[in-house]
């Protein structure tokens, strides 16, 4: 009788695990990306956004479960300011389907990652 909703809740927190490590992984790849490229930088945003994607497959993690958000200290483009990228993951509750429009959630993680731009 208990082993069911003790490995429920195993699952639950292995979940909770895998969406933080990815979502500090995300995090800091966008960074990584966007400050250390000489690319345009709608070239940088775009592969931020990739490297945030592969992030989340990586760890078996839906992108429509994570939000992507940067900020910069001043302009994004000029030398030395501060470019920050924070990444939320919503953690689906384990082995209950989503119906409808009804989006359920564990809970949701989050990681940030600060770079410097130009060096």
């Amino acid at each position: 009788m208990v082993l069911i909703p003790t490995v429920w809740f195993l699952v639950g927190v292995a979940h909770i695990q895998s969406a933080t490590y990815a979502a500090v992984g995300a995090a800091d790849q966008a960074t990584k990306m966007y400050t250390y490229s000489d690319a345009a930088p709608a070239v940088r945003a775009q592969r931020s956004e990739a490297s945030v994607h592969a992030a989340l497959a990586d760890f078996g993690i839906s992108p429509e479960h994570g939000t992507v958000r940067r900020y910069c200290s001043a302009d994004c483009e000029e030398v030395g300011s501060l470019v920050r990228y924070e990444i939320e993951i919503r953690v689906p509750v384990p082995l209950l389907p989503e119906i409808g429009g009804w989006e359920h959630a564990l809970v949701s993680v989050s990681a940030s990652s600060t770079g410097v731009q130009g060096e």
